[in-house]
């Protein structure tokens, strides 16, 4: 479990950094890139296929929650 929360707090990080308007696919891949060179070797004892699709689908979920809270709550800071 511990490994799902770190996942997590990786996405939310490097999606953020990449953040920008458009290029989601582009965004999408930069960040599966970051969080493969992040994650030590050792730790890769489940299939790259699969571990690709764990990840499309956890970057999905993290930027669908960003957009509806935190990012949203930042842009309306931003804006002021």
């Amino acid at each position: 479990m511990n490994f799902i929360t770190q996942l997590i707090s990786l996405i939310s990080i490097f999606a953020s950094y990449v953040e920008h308007p458009g290029d989601g696919p582009a965004k999408k891949e930069q960040v599966k890139q970051m969080i493969k060179d992040a994650l030590p070797d050792e730790q890769w004892k489940i299939d790259p296929e699969f571990f690709d699709f764990i990840l499309d689908i956890s970057i999905d979920v993290v930027v669908m929650f960003l957009k509806k809270g935190f990012w949203k709550s930042a842009m309306k800071v931003l804006a002021r």
